[in-house]
C-alpha cells in the first residue's frame, strides 16, 4: 500500500509541473510577418489630460497607431470626448453629465488631469479628433455603440477618411450585421470576456474573416484560455487582424501590470496589440524591440556561415536548430523582446558549440519537460496506480 501513495504523490507533484508548463508556455496569434500595434489609452496622460486633443497629438507623435477615447452626446445633439462618469471628475464644473449640457457650455469647460487638476485643454468635440487623427492613425471610441448610426452619418460625410473601431460589449456576429446592414466605413471592435476556447476561436474567426483591424479578448483570469498555448493551433495567422490585449486595467488582462514584463508576457503568448495607458513606455519597448531584431539580424547574415560537414552531426543538428528558431524570431516581426533575445543568445552561443568532425561531442541533447509530457507521465502513473489499488483490493479479499 506504501507504493500507492508514493505513486499518488508523484502524480500530485507531476500534476502541479504540468499546470505551470502550460501557463507558462507560448500561445496563440503569433505570426511570421506583421508588427506590433500600439493602442493609447485616452492619449498621452503624462502630457496632457485625458481625452484632450493635447493627449491625443501628443499619443500620434509617440508611434501610437490608434487612440481610445470616450464619446458622450450632448443635450444639442452634438459628439464630445468625456467618460461615461460625474463630469466635476473630468471638468471644471458642478454640472452632472454631457447630456445636461449644450456644447457651448461645455467649451467653455477644462479638463482635469490625471492627477486632478484642472489643465488648460478645453473639451473636445468627435469632429476635431477626427481632423487631428488624419494621417496619423485611427481612433477607437468608446460609450459609442448606443449613438453608432448617428457616429456613422458623421463619419461618412467627411472627406478624410480616418480609421474608426466603435468598442461594444455585443457579439461579434452582432456588431458584424450592424456593419453590413448599414454599409458603414467604420469597424467594429467587439469584445469576448468568456472562458470558454469554442466561443474565444469563433470570436476571431468572425473578426479576422471581416477584415476588422482587431479583435479583443479581456479576462480578469490569469488562465484563461486565450492566454494558454493550447488554443493556439486553432487560430489562424493573419495580418489583416491583431490580437488586442487592454493592460491599462489589471482586471482586463489576467492582473498583469501595465508595463514591459505585462507587456512582454502577452506579447510572447500571441497577442500583437497592446492598449496601455503608458505609451511613452510601450513605445520605448517596442524601439527595444528593434534594435534587437538589428542585432539578431547581423547574427543571422554573418557574411560566412561554418561549413557544417566539418563538425560532428549532433553539433551541426543544434547549430541550425538555433539558426531555425532565430529567422522564425526574425521574422516574426509581432515578436516579444524576450523572445529575440533568446533567439539572439542560442544563436550567438551556436557557432562555439560546434564540435569538430571525429571528435568525442560531449553536449547532449536537452530533454523539455513540456505540459505534453508531463500529461503523458501523468495518465501512465494514473493506470498504474488504479492497477496497484485493483491488486491491492484483491489481495485484500483474498
Amino acid at each position: 500500500m506504501r507504493r500507492v501513495f508514493t505513486i499518488a504523490a508523484v502524480l500530485m507533484l507531476l500534476g502541479c509541473f504540468a499546470l505551470c508548463a502550460f501557463a507558462a508556455e507560448d500561445a496563440m496569434l503569433a505570426g511570421v510577418d506583421g508588427a506590433l500595434v500600439a493602442v493609447s489609452f485616452r492619449g498621452d496622460t503624462d502630457a496632457a489630460a485625458p481625452n484632450s486633443l493635447k493627449a491625443i497629438e501628443a499619443a500620434f507623435n509617440l508611434g501610437a497607431d490608434w487612440v481610445s477615447v470616450s464619446v458622450q452626446k450632448t443635450d444639442d445633439g452634438a459628439f464630445v470626448l468625456l467618460e461615461d462618469a460625474p463630469l466635476p471628475h473630468q471638468l471644471d464644473t458642478d454640472r452632472s453629465a454631457a447630456a445636461d449640457c449644450e456644447l457651448a457650455e461645455l467649451q467653455t469647460l477644462h479638463y482635469r488631469n490625471a492627477n486632478g487638476t484642472v489643465s488648460d485643454e478645453p473639451v473636445a468635440t468627435l469632429e476635431q479628433a477626427l481632423a487631428l487623427a488624419a494621417g496619423k492613425g485611427g481612433l477607437i471610441l468608446d460609450n459609442a455603440w448606443a449613438f453608432r448610426d448617428e457616429i456613422n452619418a458623421l463619419i461618412g460625410s467627411r472627406s478624410v477618411a480616418v480609421p474608426v473601431c466603435l468598442r461594444t460589449l455585443d457579439s461579434a456576429k452582432k456588431a458584424l450585421q450592424w456593419q453590413r446592414d448599414s454599409g458603414t466605413k467604420l469597424y467594429v471592435l467587439p469584445v469576448y470576456k468568456g472562458n470558454v476556447v469554442f466561443n474565444a476561436i469563433a470570436h476571431w474567426n468572425c473578426l479576422s474573416a471581416a477584415k476588422q483591424p482587431l479583435a479583443q479578448f479581456q479576462s480578469k483570469n490569469y488562465f484563461n484560455v486565450f492566454y494558454q498555448k493550447f488554443t493556439d493551433k486553432h487560430f489562424g495567422t493573419t495580418f489583416a487582424t491583431a490580437a488586442l490585449a487592454p493592460m491599462y486595467d489589471p482586471d482586463l488582462c489576467g492582473q498583469r501590470s501595465d508595463d514591459a514584463v505585462g507587456w512582454d508576457d502577452l506579447i510572447s503568448r500571441g497577442f500583437s496589440a497592446i492598449e496601455t495607458g503608458n505609451i511613452r513606455g510601450l513605445a520605448a519597448y517596442i524601439a527595444q524591440c528593434a534594435a534587437e531584431r538589428e542585432a539578431l539580424a547581423a547574427l543571422r547574415w554573418p557574411g560566412d556561415y561554418p561549413e557544417l560537414s566539418d563538425y560532428s552531426d549532433a553539433s551541426a543538428a543544434r547549430y541550425l536548430e538555433a539558426k531555425t528558431a532565430a529567422d522564425e524570431a526574425f521574422l516574426n516581426g509581432r515578436a516579444s523582446l524576450s523572445q529575440l533575445q533568446d533567439a539572439e543568445s542560442a544563436l550567438r552561443t551556436a557557432p562555439r558549440q560546434l564540435v569538430p568532425a571525429g571528435e568525442k561531442d560531449t553536449q547532449k541533447g536537452s530533454f523539455n519537460l513540456t505540459g505534453g509530457k508531463i500529461a503523458v507521465i501523468v495518465i501512465f502513473g494514473a493506470l498504474l496506480l488504479g492497477f496497484d489499488v485493483f491488486v491491492y483490493k484483491k489481495k485484500k479479499k483474498t
